[in-house]
């Protein structure tokens, strides 16, 4: 998302995340300008950051670095630890007052997040469709689950269908 919003202001300024041309010698006359540039840059990915972890985060000579420190630390699409922590994350999401749309909104971006770390790995058509059920099936309950108790009977109605709807069904039906 960073890249996106970065990219989205100004496309010369990926390369102070990708490091694809070096920084210019301080003595070259570009050197003032591509300053300035790594420093909004900087300042940008500071300003997205939580406050506890911005402040341990100033030191670094060039937004590259910072960059490529952020990458190790968050960004590894392997790491089972964060995939782990999007599905806590999915099954404790609670409406708890706010209303149905942003809740919709919250669980079906966490869910997103996991196909995107944690893709199908089924070859056979027929394993897909029965993976494809079973996570269906599982976002249908934590949908059901994140839900206020004035949607109990709702709930219920909805889980007594056969065969069951899937979150999308659930959430219209909502």
């Amino acid at each position: 998302m960073t890249r996106v919003a970065i990219g989205g202001k100004s496309k010369s300024l990926l390369s102070h995340l990708s490091g694809n041309t070096a920084p210019p010698k301080p003595t070259d006359e570009m050197y003032e300008q591509w300053e300035q540039d790594d420093l909004v840059v900087f300042s940008w990915l500071i300003q997205n950051i939580e406050p506890d972890l911005a402040s341990n985060l100033t030191e670094f000579p060039m937004v590259k670095t910072l960059w490529d420190a952020l990458v190790i630390t968050y960004s590894s699409g392997k790491d089972k630890l964060q995939t782990f922590d999007l599905h806590v994350k999915a099954s404790g999401i609670k409406q708890n007052g706010m209303s149905l749309e942003n809740l919709w909104i919250i669980i079906k971006g966490v869910w997103e997040e996991i196909k995107r770390r944690d893709p199908n790995p089924m070859t056979c058509t027929t394993d897909i469709g029965t993976y494809n059920k079973i996570g269906s099936e599982q976002k249908l309950f934590q949908f059901l689950n994140a839900l206020d108790q004035q949607y109990d009977t709702i709930k219920r109605e909805i889980l007594r269908l056969d065969p069951l709807p899937s979150s999308e069904g659930a959430y219209l039906a909502v």
